[in-house]
């Protein structure tokens, strides 16, 4: 693989736009296509707004670290953090079928990552934190 490259910022909502954008920048410097930096972009930050609002939800807002890199076939971005551990094949499936008034409300993020990238792999570790690394095997090359 590749150099990755690396940011770390608080996990608070003033923080997401400066992910994110490095997110873009490091897609963008690794020749990702649109469609899957597209997907890439939003399975992140689907990630850091749950470790926002949730993860660190009555503690103090630690840090999101986010490490980005690329293979021939495959970006693969390592989200770590000192949240509560969270397993994400614990997330209950969502609800598509009934009417909306009868839906709960939310449920959708972890359906949405699943569908966006193709690899998830989680691990908690009380002394190092959490990690979650999500794959993408990429379609296209920029132009």
């Amino acid at each position: 693989m590749g150099d990755a490259l690396r940011v770390e910022h608080p996990a608070v909502i003033e923080s997401l736009p400066r992910l994110l954008a490095f997110v873009d920048d490091a897609c963008g410097a690794h020749e990702v296509g649109r469609e899957d930096a597209f997907a890439i972009r939003l399975a992140t930050e689907e990630v850091c707004m749950n470790l926002i609002r949730y993860g660190y939800a009555g503690r103090p807002p630690g840090p999101i670290e986010i490490e980005f890199a690329r293979a021939a076939d495959r970006a693969t971005v390592t989200i770590r953090d000192r949240a509560a551990a969270f397993e994400p094949n614990s997330a209950p499936p969502p609800d598509l079928v009934s009417d909306s008034e009868r839906r709960r409300v939310g449920g959708l993020g972890w359906h949405l990552v699943k569908h966006m990238v193709d690899e998830i792999a989680y691990r908690s570790d009380p002394e190092r934190g959490n990690q979650l690394t999500l794959v993408k095997l990429l379609k296209e090359r920029t132009a």
